[in-house]
């Protein structure tokens, strides 16, 4: 069916108007549907641009998540905003966000992200000379409500370990707290990678780095390893299916522990959250924790530094009189 048609179509819907009418006043017209492609037909240099930071992205050690959240806004950006390179202003950028934030209920910290990958992209074109000024200089980062992030207590941390269901699931549990890996690393763990108390995690930007597991892990993964008949390399597979356990399905069952245990907001990351704040309250170097944890920037372990508010009580009690 042709444009035209699809139009006549639509338009006799509305209203007792004659087909032949309508295709009588669109016969001087040249009809076609709306580009809804990141990049104009016409605008080559965009679309090299686009191309090149995103080929730089993958050169520089990003993950296929990224690499897909980075294409994601700016697909989405450059179909609302449909103009030249080198012709989008401050005011557009502004414009963008702003009804991205009103039309899908943006957190603080979505709007950021979503800015701080455009930034990331004329910041680049600018370098590479693609523009002559970068149009997200002076637009400054999103404020976002400062919330303490709380870590497991030691009550929350017993009973999700008291309430795994089975030994995959404890030794999960107990990989998770020993080492403070994110979910990504864990599911990409192979038996293999084991050596006495180390394991070896490829972790963002595949970036090699030995954790540790404590007493509670080895054993667990021990007693766990005892249960397998298969031939999966990976340390975790799922129950069915003996396949390498994915992102979604630790996700789950992280969450359906929280829903048995009553513990409040349940997900892998948050055991991240608890090994480094237990190991810096005890006295654990902040360096050591940056390495442990695989931060990048020192910056990022330093929120778990933060001492509880019991700590500071005693403090209080003892300084303070």
């Amino acid at each position: 069916m042709s444009c035209i048609e699809e139009i006549v179509n639509k338009i006799s819907i509305l209203g007792n108007i004659s087909k032949d009418r309508v295709r009588i006043v669109l016969n001087d017209y040249n009809i076609s549907p709306k580009c809804t492609d990141i990049v104009l037909a016409n605008d080559n240099k965009r679309q090299k641009a686009i191309q090149m930071f995103i080929v730089t992205k993958k050169v520089e050690g990003c993950t296929e998540n990224t690499i897909h959240y980075y294409m994601g806004t700016l697909r989405r950006f450059f179909n609302e905003i449909n103009q030249r390179l080198e012709e989008i202003t401050p005011d557009q950028i502004r414009y963008y966000l702003a009804i991205r934030s009103a039309r899908d209920k943006l957190s603080k910290t979505s709007q950021d992200n979503e800015l701080r990958v455009l930034k990331s992209f004329f910041r680049w074109c600018s370098g590479e000379e693609y523009i002559e000024r970068n149009p997200t200089e002076n637009i400054k980062a999103v404020k976002k409500e400062k919330r303490i992030k709380r870590p497991f207590s030691e009550m929350e941390l017993e009973l999700i370990r008291e309430k795994a269901g089975n030994k995959r699931d404890r030794a999960i549990v107990e990989v998770l707290y020993s080492t403070g890996v994110r979910v990504s690393e864990l599911c990409g763990m192979d038996i293999k990678d084991i050596v006495n108390d180390e394991i070896v995690v490829f972790g963002k930007g595949e970036k090699e780095r030995t954790v540790y597991l404590n007493a509670r892990a080895k054993i667990a993964i021990s007693e766990y390893l005892k249960t397998r008949t298969d031939n999966e390399t990976a340390l975790f597979v799922g129950e069915r299916t003996k396949k390498r356990l994915n992102k979604g399905g630790i996700e789950r069952m992280i969450r359906e522990l929280g829903k048995s245990t009553g513990v409040p907001n349940c997900h892998p990351h948050r055991f991240r959250r608890t090994a480094g704040t237990i190991a810096l309250n005890r006295g654990m170097p902040l360096e050591q924790v940056q390495q442990m944890l695989g931060h990048e920037d020192i910056a990022t372990t330093t929120i778990y530094a933060r001492s509880e508010e019991r700590n500071v009580k005693a403090s209080h009690g003892k300084y303070v009189v």
